[in-house]
């Protein structure tokens, strides 16, 4: 065993807000939904959309899959869902104690205060909605509500509001006899007034609501024919609205933010070091999705091609898809400050162009649980949140659009500075809440060839420092009594009148030089303190440098902490150490003898 010698007092400096954790957090799984306002009717393919639930194999019973489109107007709360499953099964002659739920039915779940409750309190809600065909009779007897009391809910509650239910299905007339092949589904229109809510009006932008939804199934003769439920969030208990998800009236805000720039990077497959994968769903440009191929079992991910679609007619199922992206962050150097990011991908064509229609695209974040040679329809992970939207155009062979096909960019700043904060790269998908037939969107995924690289989808992603911010240095970070130490201070502004103070250390000596090359730099003997003042252009930074010797001859860190000040009370600071008269320590070095 050797011995070696080392020093007790490496140096250190820490800059609030740019040194990453050692091991990051993930993204919590939040699921959240911001909705659009039109004053009356809604555009349903101008809605926001989320999605759960399974679809089994061709058909089969016991799992369900439904899209929920959202929006609001100056009347109420809108809610439009879809949902795709084999065998419909409806309460016929329904009154109002028939086990609704035993049947075909969904129920939405709403937490006005947003105050995460964990129970059922006077501002959370209860809304069912039965599937109901042929000689309803009394629509009510269809519908279910109830209101949080505390500690349950108070099924007496009684409300007006409506509801609409149609499905569609093969041949069969009733349909609940499971007699002529497999069904394709049912869809639910909700219209939740105002008033319900003690409301005259639609809540201010901005304002956020719980949100869950269950949908129920019954795919034989009650009861025998009950499925599991399905849920969403996937957190959701119904008398926990702390496990629910939540809405937000208005459209997604920008993430965007006025900075400093340092740097862009562009991360596109084929480029050094950039890591992108890409797969989809559902039925692409042949309708092979959902019932007419295998949801737990057709991955696309090497195809050069991606796919968006939905629509109305549940019996379009197997056309429906959708489109996930994920981009490795590596690239970017850390401890900057991601000041936007946008995706963009190239539309190469579309489905008939002589029936399609332009389609408004979501973009969300997503978790990364997948894989891209594993992902399917049924392990494709929900929404995390919606991020923004874009009108993608039909292309018809008379447009002359020539390779790599026309470009549309989505923001997604908030995605890719929540991933990069999280130390995780950034997952996304594509999905519309398209209502015509049709319309699906052909783009162009990494996998195309390098012919046409410029075509790949891309991040761009721009980073540097807020307006304001500080950075700082000492050097060197440690010495002996009688040693010289520098500070040196980066300052960035927005032409707004800042105010910089950097007390000194106990055992250190008065400033021996200070310069700043922007602004009054001035030292304070009485308060040991330096201070600077300066109203620093955007366009512009200020470096200020200081050298003062050590004094004592203790062993000890001498730490100041440095305050940039604006008027308008953002502060920024940066922790400085050195070490003062630093010790050897002597480290064992341990051989190990190989056989």
């Amino acid at each position: 065993m050797k011995w070696r010698a080392g020093v007790i007092g490496l140096f250190l400096l820490i800059v609030a807000g740019l040194i990453p954790p050692v091991e990051a957090a993930p993204l919590p799984p939040l699921r959240r939904l911001y909705i659009p306002y039109f004053e009356t009717d809604v555009p349903w393919a101008e809605s926001s959309l989320f999605w759960f639930g399974k679809v089994g194999a061709p058909g089969s019973a016991g799992t369900n899959y439904a899209d929920v489109r959202v929006a609001y107007t100056s009347e109420g709360l809108r809610l439009y869902v879809n949902v795709e499953d084999y065998y419909l099964w409806y309460a016929e002659g329904a009154t109002a104690s028939t086990p609704l739920t035993e049947y075909d039915a969904v129920a939405i779940y709403l937490d006005t205060a947003h105050d995460r409750a964990e129970a059922p309190q006077g501002d959370d809600y209860l809304f069912l909605s039965a599937l109901c065909l042929y000689n309803c009779g009394d629509r009510s007897t269809y519908r279910r509500q109830a209101r949080g009391t505390g500690s349950g809910w108070d099924a007496s509650w009684s409300a007006a509001w409506d509801d609409a239910t149609w499905a569609n299905w093969w041949c069969d007339p009733g349909p609940n006899d499971n007699a002529c092949g497999i069904d394709f589904g049912w869809w639910s229109y909700l219209t939740l007034p105002w008033s319900l809510f003690g409301l005259s009006g639609p809540p201010p932008a901005g304002t956020t609501w719980g949100l869950g939804v269950q949908l129920f199934d019954g795919d034989d003769a009650p009861p025998a024919g009950r499925v599991p439920v399905e849920a969403w969030p996937e957190s959701f208990e119904a008398d926990a609205p702390a496990t629910w998800g939540e809405i937000v009236f208005g459209e997604p805000p920008s993430a965007v933010q006025r900075g400093h720039i340092e740097g862009t990077t562009v991360i596109r497959r084929g480029m050094d070091g950039a890591y992108v994968a890409d797969a989809w769903v559902g039925g692409g440009a042949t309708c092979s999705g959902g019932h007419e191929g295998d949801p737990d079992a057709d991955n696309h991910g090497g195809d050069d091609n991606l796919y968006v679609e939905s629509q109305s007619l549940i019996a379009d199922f197997p056309c429906f898809s959708k489109s996930y992206l994920r981009f490795g962050l590596n690239g970017i150097p850390r401890g900057e400050t991601i000041l936007s990011a946008t995706l963009t991908l190239h539309q190469w064509s579309n489905a008939d162009w002589t029936l399609a229609q332009p389609s408004l695209v979501w973009l969300y974040a997503t978790e990364g649980t997948w894989g891209e040679y594993s992902l399917t329809w049924n392990n494709a992970p929900p929404e995390r949140e919606n991020l923004d939207a874009v009108w993608m155009q039909v292309i018809s062979p008379d447009d002359g659009v020539d390779w790599p096909g026309l470009p549309y960019t989505w923001d997604a700043t908030r995605a890719v500075a929540e991933a990069y904060a999280a130390g995780e790269p950034v997952n996304f998908a594509l999905y519309t809440a398209d209502t015509n037939m049709h319309s699906s969107k052909y783009l162009i995924a990494s996998e195309t060839g390098d012919w046409n690289a410029a075509g790949r989808p891309v991040l761009t992603v721009t980073w540097g420092v807020p307006p304001v911010w500080l950075r700082g240095k000492i050097a060197p970070g440690a010495g002996k009594a009688g040693a010289r130490l520098t500070t040196t201070l980066e300052l960035f502004g927005d032409d707004r009148p800042l105010t910089l103070t950097l007390p000194l250390p106990s055992g250190m000596g008065a400033p021996t030089t200070m310069e700043a090359d922007f602004g009054a730099l001035s030292y304070d003997d009485a308060a040991r303190t330096l201070r600077w003042t300066g109203t620093l252009p955007f366009t512009r930074t200020a470096h200020i440098t200081t050298a003062a010797t050590i004094e004592t001859t203790r062993c000890v860190a001498l730490s100041s902490t440095a305050l940039l000040t604006a008027d308008d009370g953002t502060v920024r600071q940066v922790a400085l150490v050195a070490i003062a008269n630093p010790q050897r320590l002597y480290l064992p070095i341990i051989l190990q003898r190989w056989p």
